[in-house]
């Protein structure tokens, strides 16, 4: 993993943003030629920088897929979750508001309908 340049402001969150979503992105075009394993060391990483640049929906998304990898064949469960944390990226403020917690907390109940019904 390579670490992103230093930046600040509004600008280091859309960097951290860009790169987040750039990785969920590269992870969606490998997943047919790359093992379960694989597939979970790139979320996992994927989680540990959502975390850290306060993406808690999206870390929470990589946490229940890393979950999921090991129940069932990695690209069949992994596709609509990497989706799923694509769009987040863009939802999360990452500000720590009750707004932002709502939101999250909406997508994520949202996101619980189309998977389970």
């Amino acid at each position: 993993m390579t670490t992103p340049p230093k930046t600040f402001g509004l600008d280091a969150t859309f960097h951290h943003r860009s790169h987040i979503a750039d990785r969920i992105d590269a992870v969606t075009r490998s997943l047919s030629g790359w093992p379960a394993h694989r597939i979970a060391g790139e979320i996992d990483d994927i989680r540990r920088a959502a975390t850290e640049h306060g993406l808690a929906t999206v870390a929470h998304l990589a946490h229940v897929l890393e979950n999921r990898l090991g129940e069932a064949d990695g690209a069949i469960t992994a596709r609509p979750f990497l989706e799923a944390m694509r769009d987040a990226v863009h939802l999360d403020t990452g500000d720590g508001t009750k707004g932002s917690a709502d939101m999250s907390g909406l997508y994520l109940a949202a996101l619980g309908q189309r998977f389970h019904g």
